[in-house]
């Protein structure tokens, strides 16, 4: 059977969503965390997905198996910094002088979902699929779970500043990690019983020291980005039980490079195993 034929059952409220969030290049980190639970039997019911987590998501949507995962893999693995980042390096003075609305152009992205993901419509994944994007319009958190697909993915996306906003009807949307990096909410008000958060940035690091306005710039972002999951870590769903999978210490990796992935793939597989068999073998003693 093939994937497009794995179509949804009557639609319920799922028992375990999938919560993907953004971390651009260090999306690879998910893979390794997908594996680790897939190898496990732990397996979404539904998937809920932010900018890399949005593409993640529907790898996983679209084939939830451990084949599927093992697919992904190998498309970060192969992928080269020139398929997606084709402008190069990130700098002040290019954010301040580059006359357009973005660095570069999204083609690239746009043209390894097309090939990598065998669906046109969110009807055709195997399991339902929910990303977000922020409206530039209303500053509003965009959810979309049916329709087309490939332009929400993008819009989810959308860094600011890197990828061009995307065009939606008549909203402009860009990087959902915006509004919702990691959009725990989301899966609770789906009506989850057991929340899983592949977070790439779970880790304990100490922010270094800026030097220059555009370190401010992409620190500040960070922070931002980080500030809901922090808030909806210390008031989590009532009833819900969530699992948030630890994540690693990429060490210093520029934006744009994913000749990294291997690495970061299975190391955080290494991380997220040792995790979940510590908790088997908690429940078990």
């Amino acid at each position: 059977m093939s994937i497009l034929h794995l179509r949804r059952a009557k639609r319920q409220a799922p028992r375990t969503v999938f919560v993907l969030g953004g971390g651009g290049n260090l999306g690879a980190i998910q893979v390794g965390m997908l594996r680790a639970l897939f190898e496990r039997g732990i397996t979404p019911d539904a998937v809920v997905g932010c900018s890399v987590g949005a593409i993640n998501a529907a790898g996983v949507a679209v084939d939830p198996t451990l084949d599927g995962v093992r697919r992904m893999e190998e498309v970060w693995t192969l992928l080269r910094d020139e398929a997606v980042c084709p402008a190069g390096r990130l700098s002040s003075l290019r954010l301040l002088a580059h006359r357009a609305k973005s660095l570069q152009p999204n083609d690239g992205l746009r043209r390894l979902l097309e090939t990598w993901l065998p669906c046109d419509t969110f009807d055709d994944t195997a399991i339902p699929l929910h990303v977000v994007a922020a409206s530039l319009d209303t500053g509003r958190a965009r959810w979309f779970s049916s329709g087309p697909v490939i332009e929400p993915i993008l819009a989810s996306a959308a860094l600011p500043g890197i990828f061009p906003p995307v065009v939606i009807g008549n909203e402009t949307f860009i990087d959902g990690a915006v509004v919702d990096n990691v959009p725990i909410s989301r899966a609770a008000a789906l009506g989850a019983e057991r929340i899983v958060v592949l977070h790439v940035g779970n880790f304990e690091r100490k922010r270094p020291t800026p030097k220059r306005p555009i370190e401010v710039l992409v620190q500040a972002f960070s922070i931002a980005r980080n500030h809901r999951f922090i808030r909806d870590m210390e008031n989590p769903p009532e009833g819900v039980e969530l699992m948030v999978l630890p994540s690693i210490d990429p060490g210093a990796i520029r934006y744009d490079d994913f000749r990294q992935s291997r690495r970061l793939i299975a190391q955080s597989h290494q991380v997220a195993a040792a995790y979940l068999d510590g908790l088997s073998a908690t429940a078990t003693a």
